[in-house]
């Protein structure tokens, strides 16, 4: 049988979702995007600490990797943050 539930469908229905509340009900979006963080934090928790059990027992560096991709992606969105025209005042 074929596995349907996976990560990538998972965010493109989240996508698709977003798409859909900020097209028709504008206000919620922001509130759309409170949900996700307070979603997307416990998973990317729960999978470090299986990432770091992981490296413990074989010896790799995946959960290293994994924190440098973060912060990496940490500081692009923080430039993006600043290069954006903020003028929502």
């Amino acid at each position: 049988m074929k596995k349907y539930i996976t990560p990538t469908s998972i965010i493109f229905l989240w996508g698709l979702i977003l798409l859909t509340i900020s097209e028709w009900y504008y206000d919620y979006t922001r509130y759309f995007l409170y949900l996700s963080i307070i979603v997307i934090v416990p998973i990317m928790i729960i999978n470090l600490k299986k990432q770091r059990k992981e490296d413990q027992r074989n010896d790799t560096n995946v959960f290293k990797n994994s924190i440098l991709r973060m912060l990496f992606m940490a500081v692009v969105i923080g430039i993006l943050f600043f290069l954006a025209e903020q003028n929502h005042m």
